[in-house]
């Protein structure tokens, strides 16, 4: 009977003592500790020793994707850390700012020379590299068909840079064409900031041109990708024959932290741009301010996701009135569904969307929606209807079917894509 317990004193002291032991693991779990440890004292309590360690180099698995010198750049925040919260809070942020670093992507640590900490980085990019385009078909007043379109081009991680370019022209009628170039590098030389330049072109027949370049340096912060430069533009007012042309500063923040590049479905995207600077004229110099904005963000409700979208912009013009080559254009498939493309023009708008997405969200969407506009001159009524998108392999597609009070016919829009 002694002996029976004895061994019942001795189990349950041994249990103790691993719920204590573990209690203290996760305890150093929760603070990302590498070396630290627990050390019971002559009182019979656990002092908590801390021994810093830093994260001083990186070994890299799968970087045949990217060149080795852009990985040691594009992960380089992460060097001299001293816990493992640190680094997954800082490769959250590096993932924002460039987004082919996805899920698939980790990070381990390894020891080695006694006390030195090392990362190891098991890199498996999802590179976005496509052609796609955009169609847009509606019955005019009149009865004839209105078509209009857009051919995009993105590539990225040409020549294993990590850079990424865009190409798209687009056709909102048959008197308006635009053109829009970008090339952006991750990394410039061996400087911890890299470069965007853009070229955008506008022309509608007989009405204005308007022709702006910038260029920008961008970088990453804890925030996202955080973007500074310069930008010039230039125009005609072709009914009135008269040139206008500004300069400005740009600020601008990114970040994208969405679950999926093609078909997203959960996670949330915020881009932001400020520009201040002045306007030239016929009537002389005056201050210009822009502003433009975006967010995105999915919730779950049961086995479905709404999807709420904000997105606004505005052009001021201190003591003049914008002429539409200035003013901010909308409508269609990328604002506002169940009106044609660019159909609208504005000196502000405010866009609030929502989709109610179902089906097998990775591979397939199916979606409920209204855009409700916002606009400084007049009133235009929501756009609302269905849609699907799906991708399989290389090819996304997105159909919409959009209605509004103002136009008695549904507007179709349908907008594809297919992989490089």
């Amino acid at each position: 009977m002694r002996i029976f317990k004895l061994m019942t004193l001795i189990s349950f002291g041994l249990m103790q003592a691993q719920d204590i032991d573990s209690l203290l693991y996760s305890k150093l779990y929760e603070k990302g500790e590498w070396k630290s440890f627990y050390q019971l004292n002559k009182n019979n309590e656990f002092d908590f020793v801390q021994i810093n360690s830093r994260i001083d180099s990186m070994y890299f698995i799968h970087q045949h994707n990217v060149e080795k010198s852009v990985l040691k750049h594009l992960f380089k925040p992460i060097l001299g850390l001293s816990n493992q919260n640190q680094v997954e809070g800082q490769l959250i942020a590096i993932k924002s700012a460039y987004p082919f670093i996805n899920d698939g992507s980790f990070i381990s640590f390894a020891k080695y020379d006694k006390n030195r900490i090392a990362a190891v980085i098991d890199f498996n990019p999802v590179f976005k590299s496509q052609i796609g385009g955009l169609l847009g078909a509606s019955k005019g007043k009149d009865g004839d068909w209105i078509t209009t379109g857009e051919i995009d081009v993105h590539l990225e991680n040409p020549r294993k840079k990590g850079s990424v370019m865009d190409l798209k022209w687009k056709q909102p009628d048959a008197f308006t064409r635009k053109l829009y170039f970008s090339l952006e590098t991750p990394f410039l030389f061996s400087l911890p900031f890299g470069t965007l330049f853009q070229l955008d072109q506008n022309f509608i027949e007989k009405n204005y041109h308007i022709e702006s370049f910038s260029g920008l340096l961008v970088g990453l912060s804890h925030f996202g990708q955080w973007r500074f430069g310069g930008k010039k533009e230039s125009g005609k007012d072709l009914s009135i024959n008269e040139r206008f042309n500004s300069e400005s500063v740009l600020i601008g923040l990114k970040a994208d932290k969405r679950n999926n590049r093609w078909l997203p479905h959960a996670g949330q995207f915020f881009e932001s741009v400020l520009t201040l600077g002045k306007f030239n004229d016929y009537l002389g110099k005056t201050t210009m301010f822009e502003s433009k904005f975006k967010f995105q963000k999915y919730k779950n409700i049961g086995n479905s996701v709404i999807l709420i979208y904000s997105k606004g912009e505005r052009i001021f013009l201190n003591s003049r009135k914008l002429n539409l080559a200035k003013k901010v254009k909308f409508g269609g498939i990328n604002s506002v569904r169940g009106y044609n493309e660019d159909q609208f023009a504005s000196e502000w708008i405010f866009i609030q969307t929502f989709e109610w997405l179902f089906g097998d969200l990775d591979q397939s969407q199916s979606f409920i929606f209204i855009d409700i506009p916002a606009v400084s001159d007049y009133t235009i009524h929501p756009g609302y209807g269905l849609g699907f998108r799906q991708y399989k392999g290389t090819i996304a597609l997105d159909i919409s079917i959009g209605f509004s009070k103002r136009d008695a016919g549904g507007k179709i829009h349908i907008k594809f894509s297919s992989g490089l």
